[in-house]
């Protein structure tokens, strides 16, 4: 038996949908718990460290200065990309697409094809943490909820707006489609371009 579809929510905002204010609550919060356990490695690299007798511990404090501020930097670049991520939900609303998964290696970026028109229907790559869409509750693997701006990317979610991921597009190529003025300001505001550039992650 076929799943009834899901009604695209009518508020003005996506992160008004309560799946969706829930599904990006649980994404900051998952990763607030990464950085705790980042900054507990820290300490724990530091007793380690002094635990050590002098011979061991010059290497063991160069492989930690060089990791550790790489580790943390990737920890916090990812919760702060949560911001930009409420920024686009709270500016467009749901819209559902028809929509694919392209099949690629293990080491390939993940990513989704959303067909927004006839003429339209760009790969958009997921961002790094973002699980497999097509596995996340999804009763209709076929469509996707979309908020954002088909030329510059957005936000998805499998149907029922639970699971938040930030797109952007994998090539932005030379047949974009045009947009309003009003549209081009609408990016401005999300987040998605600034001074003509396009954000990419």
């Amino acid at each position: 038996m076929t799943p009834e579809p899901i009604p695209v929510p009518l508020a003005k905002a996506a992160l008004d949908h309560p799946s969706t204010s829930v599904g990006h609550r649980r994404l900051v919060v998952k990763r607030r718990l990464w950085l705790i356990a980042m900054l507990l490695m820290g300490v724990a690299l530091t007793y380690a460290a002094a635990s050590l007798p002098p011979a061991d511990r010059v290497g063991f404090i160069v492989l930690s200065v060089i990791f550790y501020p790489l580790i943390m930097f990737v920890t916090c670049l990812a919760l702060h990309r949560t911001k930009r991520v409420a920024t686009i939900l709270r500016t467009y609303p749901w819209r559902a697409y028809p929509c694919g998964y392209p099949r690629r290696s293990l080491e390939s970026p993940r990513a989704v094809v959303i067909r927004f028109s006839e003429d339209h229907a760009p790969v958009l790559r997921t961002t790094q943490y973002s699980g497999h869409l097509q596995n996340k509750q999804n009763p209709h693997p076929d469509m996707i909820w979309f908020a954002g701006d088909p030329r510059f990317g957005g936000v998805v979610s499998p149907v029922g707006g639970h699971f938040p991921v930030r797109v952007v597009p994998e090539s932005m190529g030379d047949a974009l489609p045009p947009g309003t003025p009003e549209d081009d300001a609408l990016a401005e505001r999300a987040g998605l371009v600034t001074g003509g550039r396009v954000h990419t992650t």
